[in-house]
């Protein structure tokens, strides 16, 4: 089972840090989405109206006194609702801003590697604290849908404490799964059939007890009896406040009572083997919140008022796959694809069962529930926290929050690693190629190589047809004829359906952070652009300068091809994946390029380069670019710009604060890419990265002029 964990936390009005991992692949990648954008707020706002004034909708919303009738809609157009939230959520989890490709490149990767490992499930979990959050149906996402088909979304819910490592935990003592059925008023709520599919369980090796209309005295003698339970389902009318942290349930005509009312006797009977709350009843995202704060270890809930027929069906489906050993994650998302035939009158009500669960938890099957098993799990759960302590551990020796492999981890030492480090460097001659970015790096790494390890010998190969490029080196790399590729952008979808396709897992490894410069002729007398104004230079809709506050100057601009890392790193990130205008004029290298925009008689030239590249070359300089406005411009320099004449390659330094701090628009990661075939290339290529994320080899990649991901270097 390999589990992918999103953690969003606000930082600040502006959006969410989010951090990616997955337990098996040791991986933890950093990234930052945008705040919810009003559209997606809107659009999921005219649903939930539309949607609560279904004259079927399972809870009649006027009978609870902890719920307001919603306004008068149109309800006509509510499939409409369901398509326009679809839409906005896409958009926003689909967005180009470049602190967000890397998770999203994070999970492409991660799917393409679960594709070699059928046999293991895949479990998403949300770890996100607000409740318009957790309401969203993230698994409307196209990428989920693409790279993640069989997997449900579970949500990781807040919580005060985690069960103490100490605390003796006692599975229920039964010879059978022991399930507890709460029937609570449920006027308008079909409950007997309910009751009809739980009670065929005692086929299957269950034991159930219902309690109809109970008091609360008769609940909570309920929870404390010494047999324990292992399933509580409740059946019946239930409500949410508004910030989904407290809810409750109407047990009879009444009392309706939040889980505080009985809290006590809850913890009795998680103490003594409760592991799953199922409430197929309305709105219930507070009660698993604090049912959470309980330690309760998983739960199923809807996110709001269900239709009666629906919430059934769902019971009945869930329970299907559920007893055939599936695991909740699979029973839940099943059970949920079977729910289609309800789309067209329910529209978005297949969005609203929710697999919550405490964080620290590994959900159950029937099976291990059957097993009646008398141990206390104390070792299980020492054995989660010794791994819980490694991972902090690693992340503590200054890992960092960047992918962890592995096969590269025994390398990371934690201070004054060295070449020395590396156990060991194959005998031979290999080849490697890849992007014209890596130039500078190249020449710090394989010279020291070269110099301390000359058995170990590397020499960088072009495509006999193709130009130098990322794109030409990761061909040459699926096609066998190099060992490892120096790459400035990420594999694309189609790579990695190569590769499938040919047997071959391919692993890219972030090495460090390059800048996209953008050079132009040093007597230009433009100061910056903005993204907006630098795409419409390229697409053609600026043509001279005079449109920017320039002189009036035709602009001519410049880019290497399609099979350049840059060159696509900026169509994908800059142009949206449009084409480029007709008037761009496509160059074999940096050094014709450079020689175009910085002669006299071309003075208004544009090229896209590296920062690394164009820093230290003092015939050109870069423009300051902004994400947005022009009055907000952030240069490339360290300080200000030396021209030709007074320039050396010691003056010109790139601004490493402007990358760190993320206010320079436009900045990538350099990447390692190997075939994990288990043959010598992906030693060779593992060994090549080892060293490049040592110390000493961070340090080399800083000299050439890029930012390493270790940043204490």
């Amino acid at each position: 089972m390999h589990v992918v964990r999103l953690k969003l936390r606000q930082t600040s009005e502006q959006g969410y840090l989010v951090t990616l991992t997955c337990d098996r692949k040791k991986l933890e990648i950093e990234g930052f989405l945008a705040s919810l954008p009003e559209e997606l707020q809107v659009a999921f706002s005219q649903w939930q109206t539309a949607y609560r004034q279904l004259e079927d909708v399972r809870s009649l919303i006027t009978q609870s006194i902890f719920r307001i009738t919603p306004k008068s809609v149109t309800i006509g157009s509510n499939s409409e609702y369901t398509q326009t939230v679809k839409t906005h959520l896409n958009k926003w989890l689909n967005s180009s801003d470049l602190s967000w490709q890397t998770i999203r490149e994070g999970l492409i990767s991660l799917a393409n590697q679960f594709d070699r490992e059928e046999e293991k499930e895949v479990q998403f979990i949300l770890d996100v604290q607000e409740i318009n959050l957790r309401r969203l149906p993230w698994q409307e996402w196209d990428l989920l849908e693409k790279y993640y088909p069989n997997t449900e979304v579970a949500f990781s819910l807040s919580k005060t404490q985690d069960l103490p490592i100490s605390k003796e935990f006692h599975y229920p003592k039964r010879k059978k799964i022991g399930i507890l059925v709460v029937v609570g008023r449920s006027d308008g709520i079909n409950t007997q059939a309910d009751l009809e599919v739980i009670k065929e369980l005692e086929e299957k090796g269950a034991e159930v007890t219902c309690l109809f209309h109970p008091t609360l005295k008769d609940l909570c003698q309920e929870l404390w009896s010494d047999r324990g339970y292992h399933i509580f389902i409740f059946t019946g009318h239930s409500s949410s406040q508004a910030d989904g942290k407290i809810g409750w349930i109407e047990v009879n005509e009444t009392e309706s009572l939040s889980i505080e009312a009985f809290k006590n006797s809850l913890k009795e009977a998680i103490d003594k083997g409760l592991q799953l709350a199922i409430f197929n009843s309305c709105d219930g995202l507070g009660l698993a919140n604090q049912l959470a704060e309980l330690n309760l270890p998983q739960s199923i809930v809807m996110r709001e008022p269900i239709p009666d027929e629906v919430a059934i069906e769902f019971l009945q489906y869930f329970f299907s796959e559920f007893t055939r050993n599936q695991s909740l994650f699979a029973s839940v998302q099943k059970a949920k694809k079977r729910l289609e035939p309800f789309k067209s009158r329910y529209p978005g009500a297949v969005w609203l069962p929710t697999l919550c669960l405490r964080s620290s938890v590994t959900p159950i099957t029937w099976q291990q529930l059957s097993t009646n098993s008398r141990q206390t799990p104390s070792k299980t759960w020492q054995n989660i926290q010794l791994i819980i302590f490694a991972s902090i551990l690693s992340f503590a020796l200054g890992l960092g929050t960047q992918m962890m492999i592995p096969s590269l981890s025994q390398a990371m030492t934690p201070q004054n690693s060295t070449i020395k480090s590396i156990e060991a460097f194959p005998h031979g001659i290999w080849q490697y190629g890849g992007s014209t970015t890596w130039t500078p790096i190249r020449e710090q790494i394989d010279n020291k190589i070269k110099k301390e390890h000359p058995q170990f010998k590397l020499i960088y190969t072009q495509h006999p047809t193709l130009p130098q490029g990322s794109g030409s080196g990761i061909k040459m790399l699926l096609d066998g004829q190099i060992s490892f590729v120096q790459s400035s952008r990420p594999l694309k979808d189609k790579e990695y359906e190569t590769a499938f396709q040919r047997g071959i897992l391919l692993q890219q490894i972030p090495i460090a952070i390059d800048g996209i410069a953008i050079a132009v002729n040093p007597n230009l007398n433009i100061t910056g652009l903005t993204i907006k104004q630098l795409k419409d230079i390229y697409r053609g809709k600026i043509t001279n300068w005079s449109q920017l506050g320039g002189t009036d100057l035709e602009i001519i601009p410049y880019a290497r091809s399609i099979q350049s890392g840059t060159t696509d790193f900026f169509q994908y990130n800059v142009l949206g994946m449009e084409k480029f205008g007709d008037r761009v004029v496509f160059v074999d290298d940096n050094k014709q390029a450079f020689k175009k925009i910085s002669d006299v008689n071309n003075p208004g030239g544009i090229y896209i380069t590296s920062a690394t590249e164009v820093i230290h070359h003092c015939e050109v300089k870069a423009l300051s670019l902004s994400r947005y406005s022009s009055n907000k411009l952030v240069s490339l320099y360290k300080n200000e710009w030396k021209p030709s004449e007074t320039c050396s390659p010691s003056q010109n330094q790139i601004n490493f604060d402007a990358f760190f701090n993320g206010d320079y628009p436009l900045s990538r990661r350099l990447f390692i890419v190997i075939n994990q075939n288990g043959q010598e290339d992906e030693q060779v290529g593992e060994t090549y990265t080892k060293f490049l994320l040592t110390d000493e080899g961070q340090k080399l990649i800083k000299k050439a002029g890029f930012i390493p991901l270790r940043l204490s270097y």
